[in-house]
Order: structure tokens, then sequence, then C-alpha cells
């Protein structure tokens, strides 16, 4: 699913990702092991440029997912992704990632934003209900995140995943949308 749209906010903008908005610096961000330290998928294989245009291409073909490009106000290239994926359209429930590659954009409001701005476009646009996002509990900031975007926390999950070889809980948030 890959909606020709551009959504603004406060500092930048989000589109859906194409294979040709790949650049080196998302490549070597997702290698870098402070950024990819709570993305389950990314840390375990070293990303590539085939890899990354893979993933970007699946994602554009989806009929479940959107994969947005954060763009930062007068930049060229995109400095994070937000994820909207695994979209039930029975039960209008899906599950939100976000990853700031770029660590220059730390710390600027970006990510709250940006999950925002996705999270109302789905809730509005798709008619979803429930929208979901998991966080390790070591992972502050992407907590603060989604809290200020206006997700709940709702539930942990203790030993879920393993995080530097040590079962580790998961907080999940959620934002929903009581008029669906």
């Amino acid at each position: 699913m890959s909606p020709e749209i551009i959504l603004e906010f406060e500092g930048g903008h989000l589109r859906p990702l194409k294979p040709e908005d790949v650049h080196p610096g998302y490549v070597s961000g997702l290698n870098d092991p402070e950024v990819n330290r709570y993305l389950d998928g990314v840390k375990h294989t070293r990303q590539t440029t085939k890899s990354v245009l893979d993933f970007v291409a699946a994602n554009e073909a989806s009929d479940n997912a959107v994969l947005w490009g954060i763009w930062q106000t007068s930049s060229a290239q995109h400095c994070g992704t937000v994820r909207i994926h695994g979209i039930e359209h029975y039960h209008r429930t899906a599950h939100i990632g976000i990853c700031l590659f770029d660590k220059s954009a730390w710390g600027k409001k970006l990510g709250s934003r940006a999950v925002g701005t996705v999270t109302r476009w789905a809730l509005d646009t798709l008619n979803l209900r429930w929208i979901e996002a998991g966080a390790y509990s070591e992972n502050i900031a992407s907590q603060k995140t989604f809290l200020a975007a206006g997700y709940e926390w709702v539930y942990d999950i203790p030993d879920k995943y393993i995080l530097e070889g040590i079962p580790t809980r998961v907080k999940v948030y959620a934002a929903r949308n009581s008029g669906a």
C-alpha cells in the first residue's frame, strides 16, 4: 500500500518511501548499534543497499503496510521511518514502529510528531480502531515518543524478547479510535 500523499507536521513531513529514496545514510544508520539496539529484525543481519531496497519495495507493494519516510524541513534525504503494518481490515487494527536512523534528528520531537501524524492518518483514512506499538522496557525514548503521540500504555509482556542476552519486558501502547 503506497498512497500518493504527503503528511506535514511541525518541523517536517512524511511520505511513503520509494526505492529511489534509499540512500547510504539510511543503510549505515540501520547498521549502527546505537540506532538498531531495539530493532529486532535489523540488528541480527547486516543491512546492505539491496536488503534495504528489498524492504522498501516489499512495503510499497504490500496491501497491509505503509512505510513512511520522515523528512526534516528543508532536508533532501529522509532521517527516519514510521511503519504501519499488519493492517487487519476486518478487526480494523494495525501495528506501528519508528526508527530515526539519523542521530542528528534525535531529541527534536520529530519522532512523536511523525508517529502522531501517521496515527491520525491511519485512524481517519483507514478507519482503524486500534493501533498498537511495542517497546522494550529499557527503551525509554520510544515509550516517551508513543506517549507524546497520544498512545496509552495498555499492558506489559514479561520476558517476550531477548535484549543483549537477557529476557526483557515489552511495554505495549495503543492509540484508539473511539468513534470507529
